[in-house]
């Protein structure tokens, strides 16, 4: 998987990225038809907040890959050039003078080239932190609808439970058999 990623550009990660998350919230999707409204939308919430939770994962980990690989051209696209150190050169008398200073240039030109690198490598993650950040502040309103949404849904259910209880108890009580004797279960 790494060796995949090594080829990939910035707009391949910020696919890649989408990519994953209507992956991940298509596969909250799949199952058992919803037998009511408000569970249909529950599952889409649940799916949403899926998505939108493997979206900011996504992004976070594209930004640990270019921290992991900060001198990697790829960040440089578009951005800073490298710059190269020149070659100087003298008669044989001086040629171990310019070799020395070569060298030193060479070293000092790595250096430089180091740098700036490092600072388009910082220059392309924020791309991706702003986009993770933004969906963690998307998650917290789904988590809060999902979980209003849940509160409803479990009420409607208390509520087809408690009447089903004292359905069965009238029919119970129609037949002249005794009440409920448990407590948890018993008619009101």
């Amino acid at each position: 998987m790494i060796e995949m990623l090594s080829g990939a550009s910035v707009g391949t990660f910020k696919n890649l990225v989408w990519i994953i998350a209507v992956v991940i919230g298509l596969l909250f999707l799949i199952g058992s038809r919803p037998s009511t409204l408000r569970k249909t939308a529950a599952r889409v919430i649940t799916a949403l907040t899926a998505g939108t939770a493997a979206f900011a994962a996504a992004n976070l980990a594209v930004v640990f890959y270019i921290l992991a690989h900060l001198m990697d051209p790829r960040w440089s696209v578009g951005r800073d050039a490298t710059i190269e150190s020149p070659e100087l050169s003298a008669g044989p008398f001086f040629q171990p003078i310019t070799d020395t200073l070569n060298d030193i240039l060479d070293g000092l030109t790595g250096n430089v080239n180091n740098v700036i690198a490092l600072k388009n490598a910082f220059l392309t993650m924020p791309d991706f932190i702003v986009a993770a950040g933004w969906a963690s502040v998307v998650l917290v309103g789904l988590a809060i609808t999902n979980r209003i949404l849940s509160s409803i849904i479990e009420k409607d259910q208390m509520k087809q439970i408690d009447q089903n209880t004292r359905d069965l108890a009238d029919i119970r009580a129609q037949f002249g058999l005794a009440p409920f004797q448990d407590a948890r279960v018993g008619a009101r």
